[in-house]
């Protein structure tokens, strides 16, 4: 049980990271080396809204691993210290009980976040960066339902096996998510020169 547990909380992880990060390029500020280019208003306006946005999804995934963290630390001291089967399955039953609050809060907070800030039309960039936050916001989307399940699948599990299930449904669903938003971004193609430069 402890090894698919980890596992699947590395996946949660790795997802966290993925859901946020996107070629930087797409992302600059439009400026430019050449100084004869001037940069946009609205499109450096935007930029440091999408900067708050991101800061915030970070937020988000920092207190998510917080939570985690403390769960398994928590976890841990309470098997080193059992001395009976009832004892460690009261340990691994917290520790399930402490990742669906983690999970739910998280699936709540990110809820909350909404979409990300559109780029402003008309300048070069603002297709592909429209073509990354629809794969971002389709990737959430999908995390964010395949947490609430896991969650549900938790608190309605009565044995290991059930707990274990829900967890592998759960890895395939985020393994589907992480594959369709991949070829979403490929799809894009290379990303455009001089963002945020009027088109």
């Amino acid at each position: 049980m402890k090894s698919i547990a980890t596992r699947s909380i590395a996946v949660v992880a790795v997802v966290a990271a993925l859901g946020i990060s996107v070629p930087a390029v797409a992302f600059a500020d439009g400026s430019s080396t050449n100084t004869s280019v001037t940069t946009s208003t609205a499109w450096t306006t935007w930029h440091a809204t999408w900067v708050t946005y991101v800061q915030g999804l970070k937020s988000i995934n920092t207190t998510f691993r917080t939570s985690r963290e403390s769960a398994r630390t928590t976890l841990q001291v309470a098997l080193a210290t059992a001395t009976t089967k009832t004892e460690r399955q009261a340990a691994y039953a917290a520790f399930e009980a402490s990742i669906e609050a983690a999970l739910n809060a998280r699936v709540t907070a990110i809820t909350a976040a909404g979409t990300p800030p559109p780029p402003p039309a008309g300048y070069n960039g603002t297709a592909y960066v429209d073509g990354i936050q629809s794969a971002n916001i389709a990737f959430r989307a999908s995390v964010v339902a395949a947490q609430t399940t896991l969650s549900a699948s938790l608190a309605a599990a009565t044995t290991g096996a059930q707990a274990r299930t829900a967890r592998l449904t759960y890895e395939l669903a985020l393994g589907n998510a992480i594959v369709a938003r991949s070829t979403a971004l490929l799809a894009l193609g290379t990303p455009p020169s001089h963002p945020g430069q009027p088109s």
